[in-house]
């Protein structure tokens, strides 16, 4: 009889400790740029193994998911591809102050998934009869690419060429596709690729930093969650795989 005491109680124990387990662990809902889809992905499983906790992620524009969370769309997080859209949500009381933290920071080339045969950005440009880039209005990235024609004063000239995609995401499969002839995509984009094709570098000077932003939404129900997910996702070893991954220091 004492035995099968000592067994109940064990039992009873490894039980309490899953419940206990299956209690603390939450699925966080995060809102990605789509230029960080490679890296998430791969740094998801590896905070999901330390946690227990897991992440649904939804890819997309910046500017898509910011008027989404404004309209009460029920995300944990937002991974921002700049940020300004994260510190409109702390402005407008819809995200935490004190989560507002830079990610990562982006560096923008030109691609095409055939070889470049141009020696400089310039001509590189001209050649090309379709040119992508993400929406200026709605991507980071797409305003990075549109500071950098102004800058080399190619903004109007190459209007009629430019094919638009909501996000950094639709801008690469553009170029992938060959619906444009070469494009403006995150380096990150470039290097998660099956087709590696041919880039041209950007000099940083032709366009701002582009520092990309998280918070964590005020009506989450997930608030310590998130908190050791961004804790996560700041941390050295963290920070040093993510500049592997294609972004700048």
């Amino acid at each position: 009889m004492r035995y099968k005491n000592v067994a109940l109680f064990v039992f009873t124990t490894i039980g309490l400790t899953f419940a206990s387990t299956s209690l603390l662990a939450a699925q966080l809902k995060v809102a990605v740029a789509s230029n960080f889809i490679s890296p998430i992905k791969q740094l998801a499983d590896e905070f999901e193994a330390e946690t227990g906790h897991t992440l649904q992620l939804s890819f997309g524009a910046s500017g898509k998911f910011y008027a989404q969370i404004k309209n009460n769309a029920p995300y944990d997080l937002f991974l921002s591809a700049d940020m300004m859209k994260p510190h409109q949500l702390v402005q407008d009381q819809l995200a935490l102050p004190e989560s507002l933290t830079i990610y990562a920071r982006g560096k923008l080339v030109l691609w095409s998934a055939q070889p470049i045969r141009a020696d400089s950005l310039e001509s590189a440009l001209l050649q090309a009869n379709r040119v992508a880039i993400a929406s200026p209005k709605l991507a980071p990235y797409g305003k990075a690419a549109e500071e950098v024609l102004t800058q080399l004063n190619m903004w109007t000239d190459t209007q009629r060429k430019l094919v638009q995609g909501e996000s950094i995401g639709q801008a690469y499969q553009f170029v992938y596709s060959q619906n444009a002839d070469i494009g403006f995509v995150a380096l990150s984009q470039v290097l998660a690729g099956s087709t590696k094709g041919d880039t041209k570098a950007i000099p940083s000077s032709l366009y701002s930093p582009i520092h990309q932003g998280a918070v964590i939404v005020s009506r989450s129900a997930n608030i310590d969650a998130a908190k050791t997910f961004l804790d996560f996702l700041t941390r050295p070893d963290i920070q040093a795989k993510i500049l592997d991954f294609g972004y700048a220091e």
